[in-house]
């Protein structure tokens, strides 16, 4: 079995976790500091075998000469995803997942809003205006309808859960085309099945998906056009999931009703970007409320890793060369 010989921690830990990792991690020589102490990782890089990071994979930790696992504290690794990191043979893992059901909880905040108008709700309430108009009386909820998930990892089988208290009908798009509890229907890219189907079916449609080559502008022109007038989007995904301009285009025009949106191809928003303007947009500054554990459930990744490191296998949230991010710049 291979043993850890040095470790480099740069995550925020409470005292009582840093120790519950220096146990876990022994007899390894460990290196706690923050992502910020740059000497400090120059230093202990060159020597460790593993590095469990706060932060993403940048060109300090890749200069490590023995490096053989890096953990990730992020839910994505769209910015780690390196093709040197295949290249040298490096495991590379994420806590993707710690932070589902506020993720879900955030879809579906979106999701009500949407449907209950609440930009309207807030202008009316600014003005001392009643807004019980006829318009807003034959809008209808979300209770039956369909949600068309892209991504079903963590986040989006969360949200296919909240989504069966509405009783909707559940479409989800994965890779696999393994049926996850929850999920009524599955369209796999394994199989090659396209996407039509799904969206013109779905009166909302939520990005959960991870950022890679394959899944880049997933929703362009052609996927707009197949979605209903009436649809929903909404991203808790990566800005670069959509093409930005298409979905500002089909917001402007009427191809779909809405859209809720917590991540952007280009962080800030700039502020002369059109979607401010949308009365038919949520917007949130890709921030979630966290979960009270949640240092606690990402570390639960990490200590199970320490395992399959171990082991030699069996490692959760591991990087596939299907998951390689080359389009550009991540911004998200």
């Amino acid at each position: 079995m291979p043993e850890i010989h040095s470790a480099l921690v740069t995550t925020f830990l409470k005292p009582e976790n840093q120790e519950k990792l220096r146990k876990a991690l022994e007899p390894a020589e460990v290196v706690f500091c923050t992502p910020y102490d740059t000497e400090i990782i120059a230093k202990a890089i060159q020597k460790a075998d593993v590095a469990i990071l706060n932060s993403d994979v940048d060109e300090l930790i890749l200069t490590g000469p023995n490096l053989r696992w890096i953990h990730c504290s992020r839910a994505g690794l769209d910015k780690s995803a390196k093709p040197e990191i295949f290249e040298r043979g490096i495991i590379l893992t994420s806590s993707s997942g710690r932070s589902a059901p506020a993720l879900a909880e955030h879809a579906l905040m979106f999701m009500l809003g949407l449907t209950y108008d609440i930009p309207l709700l807030m202008k009316a309430k600014a003005e001392k205006r009643w807004a019980a108009t006829r318009e807003y009386s034959l809008k209808t909820g979300m209770y039956g309808k369909t949600i068309g998930i892209l991504g079903l990892g963590k986040t989006g089988c969360e949200v296919a859960r909240f989504a069966k208290s509405f009783d909707m009908k559940v479409l989800g798009w994965r890779r696999s085309s393994e049926v996850p509890e929850n999920v009524d229907v599955v369209y796999s890219s394994d199989r090659q099945d396209s996407l039509q189907s799904l969206l013109e079916a779905s009166d909302y449609v939520v990005l959960c998906a991870e950022l890679n080559d394959h899944t880049w502008h997933m929703l362009g022109e052609k996927e707009f056009d197949w979605m209903k007038p009436s649809a929903f989007v909404v991203n808790m995904g990566r800005g670069e999931l959509i093409d930005e301009p298409v979905m500002i285009e089909a917001l402007q025009n009427g191809k779909i009703a809405g859209a809720g949106l917590d991540t952007f191809e280009v962080e800030p928003l700039p502020k002369e970007n059109p979607l401010w303007e949308l009365e038919n947009v949520l917007i949130t500054p890709h921030i979630t409320p966290s979960l009270p554990d949640r240092e606690e459930r990402a570390l639960d990744y990490v200590f199970q890793n320490i395992e399959a490191y171990r082991k030699g296998s069996g490692f959760i949230n591991r990087l596939t060369q299907s998951g390689v991010y080359t389009k550009g710049k991540v911004k998200s």
